[in-house]
Formats: C-alpha cells, sequence, structure tokens
C-alpha cells in the first residue's frame, strides 16, 4: 500500500508516523497524530532540504526523501532525542525567536550556545564548531571558552546579540554531545544495551539532565542521588519494569513552581520508558 498523501487537518497514525520522520531533521515535534501547523512549517523545511516543492503536502517524493533520513542517534529512538530537544529549547520557533542567542542559564555557568552547550564546561568548541559557523563568530565565542560564573556573565553583553543556527545547533548535539552523552550512559547504567531504543533515549535524557553522579554524599540529607542508584541496581538486577517508578519517586527534589518543568520531565520520562517497555 502507497504512503497517504497528508495535509494540514489530516489526523491518525500515519501522521504520528510523519512527526517522527520529521523528527530526525530536527523538527522537534510531539507525535501528537494531528497535523497542524508546526508540522506544515516543519515539512515544508525538510522539503526545501530535500529540493522538493514545499507544498506540505506528503507525496510519493516527499514520503521517500523523509524515508531515507538518518536516526539523528543510533540506537535511541528519534522520539526521545526530540523530547530531549523539547526539554531543552522548547520547539523550534522558540529557538528561532530567543535560544538562538547566547545565554547563560545559570549563576555557575558558562555561555551557552545551540542546545544546553556551555562553553564554560565545553573546551573543544573551536574544533567541533569552526566548520558550522562564521569565523567571527567563533572568533568572538572563544574568550568564553572554559569560564563560568561572574566572569562569564561580563563576558555575555558583548555576544548576546550573535545566532547561532538551528542547522548547526542540530549538528552539535547529534554528532557530538549525544555520542558522548550515549557513551556515558552506557558507563553509568550497566544493562542499558538489553534495553529498547526508547527506554535507552529516557535514560539518555535524565544524564544529560542531571550528569552520572550517584552519590551519596556527606551533608545531603535528601540523598538527591537515590533513585539513581536504585535504577542503576534495578537495571543490574534485569528489573526495568521498576524504573518507571524511580523516575516518579524523583519528583521528591523538585516541588516548588520555579521548578515545575525538572518535575514534569521526570514524570514524561515515566511514561515514555513505559511505552518503551511495552514495545
Amino acid at each position: 500500500m502507497p504512503d497517504p498523501v497528508l495535509a494540514q487537518g489530516s489526523n491518525g497514525p500515519d501522521v504520528a508516523r510523519l512527526q517522527d520522520l520529521l523528527n530526525r531533521a530536527g523538527a522537534l515535534l510531539t507525535e501528537d497524530c494531528d497535523f497542524g501547523a508546526g508540522t506544515a512549517s516543519a515539512l515544508r523545511a525538510a522539503q526545501t532540504a530535500a529540493g522538493l516543492p514545499p507544498t506540505a503536502v506528503t507525496d510519493a517524493d516527499t514520503w521517500a526523501a523523509l524515508n531515507a533520513l538518518a536516526e539523528p542517534c543510533p540506537g535511541i529512538a528519534t522520539q526521545a532525542v526530540a523530547f530531549l530537544g523539547q526539554q531543552e529549547v522548547t520547539s523550534r520557533g522558540h529557538y528561532d525567536a530567543v535560544v538562538c542567542h547566547p545565554c547563560r542559564p545559570g549563576a555557575a555557568s558558562g555561555i551557552t550556545i545551540g542546545v544546553g552547550y556551555d562553553l564554560g564546561q565545553q573546551l573543544n568548541f573551536v574544533a567541533e564548531w569552526s566548520p558550522l559557523l562564521p569565523a567571527p563568530i567563533i572568533d568572538a565565542l572563544r574568550p568564553a571558552v572554559g569560564i563560568t560564573g561572574a566572569a562569564a556573565q561580563a563576558l555575555l553583553a558583548g555576544v548576546a546579540a550573535l545566532t547561532i543556527p538551528w542547522a548547526a545547533a542540530w549538528t552539535i548535539l547529534t554528532a557530538t554531545t549525544l555520542p558522548q552523552t550515549v557513551a556515558d550512559t552506557r558507563g553509568a547504567f550497566p544493562g542499558f544495551d538489553t534495553l529498547s531504543p526508547l527506554c535507552r533515549g529516557v535514560l539518555v535524557d535524565l544524564v544529560y539532565n542531571r550528569g552520572t553522579d550517584m552519590g551519596p554524599h556527606p551533608g545531603d540529607p535528601q540523598d538527591r542521588r537515590l533513585e539513581m542508584r536504585q535504577i542503576r541496581d534495578a537495571l543490574a538486577a534485569n528489573d526495568p519494569a521498576s524504573i518507571p517508578g524511580y523516575l516518579r519517586a524523583m519528583t521528591r527534589l523538585w516541588t516548588t513552581p520555579d521548578v515545575a518543568g525538572v518535575r514534569q520531565r521526570r514524570l514524561d520520562e515515566a511514561t515514555m520508558f513505559e511505552q518503551g517497555l511495552a514495545g
């Protein structure tokens, strides 16, 4: 059966499949089975990139081009990669309007560009980004490498108006940042490779957000790393079914309105992990 012709207003499983394919190119869509304006915009961009007329209608040539797209992170479900991107930049539209400019998301951080790329921590900035950004932008950001805190804040005003194109940010995320995070996650959680691609993606998102520290630490009455250890031990014991419960239990750490987004991130990870377990 040929792939269906879809356009704005279409809905159903075929739209979710379309959204998943568009996410391979960095669309950051939620697979909600609803062909809305965001899906139409992402489809036009994908058609243009493929040298096709930007009709926002899925003809046979469009399906062929989309089906030929590679997964953004081998072994990790595209759904999980798109989720991580949404958590970090909200949406493509929000990235292009706001997040495309350098910022400092936290008091101890350095200047951050792209999808959570902290120049204060990422010392290979010049080598990794030089093929993707014009030399003047590289030169302007170079002094921020390795600089955090108040010193980074002092540098921000001089670079805050710069624009980091989404194509460059997506390339660094998928070609550099995610492979390293996958390696870190694999090292932190024995049994990682026995999981489904979606379950693996959930743990990668967790490590991207929280790192691999397992604790416990003196002077930490909350034992903030307890659930990280429980997830590690559950995998080692071949008990992945208990992991969604530990992800939900972790929300005890974020109970105030200012960190509601992190709390919801854990809840959504738990739901995705269950989806991954169900196949």
